[in-house]
């Protein structure tokens, strides 16, 4: 029995309606809309589920371990899905860096405000700093939304901290429909993201989802000069496979425990989206699958600033490394 399992609560609580909630919301104009719906995932390589072939995922995961961490634990261990047994719609797993507290701020204030169908958490690991790590102990205090690991918050690290919100999520909230990975420099546009979810996928989930910005062909980057270097001690062969840019990852919730699992076994890798959605989506047998046009590029971005919404059309996600002002600007331009 995992943790959740033992803190989840009466089920007559019918997680405060959420299923409920939602549907007044979304599949009222799921069902009802009388024009056609245009789903703009091009060539899917997943499938939707509905109500009648849900399905349950066994979990196969070692509480106190990550990757070859023999002794994790989590510092902070937020339950926002503890309310909600039967599931949320969305769950957002946010990477951050300890000292990004005005990030997590404009996050929690723009696209990360919480809904009932939505929760966002951020995933940090541990500054090995006193008067950062007491910062972060009152954020969580505060918020209830940091999830942070007993591993160094390092640039090499990422890995640990991607997969650490994988476990966070498959013994947090394994009921979650869908379940989004970004960075805290991205602007999710949520309202979208939700009606995107619903309406053009399902909103009792998919099967066998990772859909991202997806990279084919990448070389590995052998010059010393490059940050991305890697040696071929660490990655022997001279291209990687497919994979998702790790910015934003959208996975469906069956992925999510079937991806921790191998990520557990295979060898460490530092470069998490390579990793996770390359490697370790390659042994699970999960096709990537491009967002193309919902992913805004820096034209679009000008053009949304400049000239409004209506100049580029529905998108979910921003481009990353955004600053601070970057994400207001861009939050302020879309229609609420």
């Amino acid at each position: 029995m995992t943790e959740y399992q033992r803190d989840k609560p009466d089920m007559l609580t019918l997680h405060k309606l959420l299923i409920c909630i939602v549907g007044l919301m979304f599949l009222y104009d799921y069902y009802n809309t009388k024009a056609p719906v245009v789903v703009r995932v091009k060539n899917p390589k997943f499938s939707l589920l509905g109500p009648y072939n849900t399905s349950e995922y066994l979990l196969d995961d070692v509480y106190d371990q990550l990757i070859d961490i023999k002794n994790f634990t989590f510092k902070t261990n937020p339950h926002p899905c503890m309310e909600y047994p039967a599931g949320l719609l969305l769950v957002i797993i946010v990477s951050s860096k300890p000292s990004n507290y005005k990030n997590r701020m404009v996050i929690r204030n723009t696209w990360g405000r919480s809904v009932d169908s939505t929760k966002v958490v951020f995933l940090l690991g541990d500054p090995y700093n006193e008067s950062i790590s007491q910062k972060i102990q009152n954020e969580s205090l505060v918020y209830g939304d940091v999830v942070q690991g007993n591993f160094a918050d390092a640039y090499r690290n990422m890995t640990y901290k991607h997969v650490m919100g994988l476990k966070w999520v498959a013994h947090r909230c394994p009921n979650a429909k869908y379940v989004l990975k970004t960075d805290d420099d991205i602007v999710v546009n949520s309202y979208e993201l939700r009606r995107f979810l619903v309406k053009e996928l399902s909103p009792w989930g998919a099967k066998g989802l990772i859909t991202c910005q997806v990279l084919e062909h990448a070389e590995v980057q052998r010059s010393q000069r490059s940050k991305w270097r890697v040696s071929p001690i660490e990655y022997a062969a001279p291209y990687y496979p497919t994979y998702c840019a790790g910015w934003a990852i959208l996975y469906s919730r069956d992925v999510v425990p079937q991806l921790l699992t191998v990520a557990q076994r295979l060898p460490y890798f530092w470069i998490d989206d390579v990793h996770i959605t390359g490697a370790c989506a390659q042994q699970i047998g999960v096709a990537r699958t491009p967002l193309s046009t919902l992913i805004l590029n820096q034209l679009r971005v000008s053009l949304l600033t400049k000239l409004g919404p209506k100049s580029v059309g529905p998108f979910i996600f921003g481009p990353p490394d955004l600053s601070i002002d970057k994400i207001k600007k861009i939050w302020n331009a879309i229609p609420q």
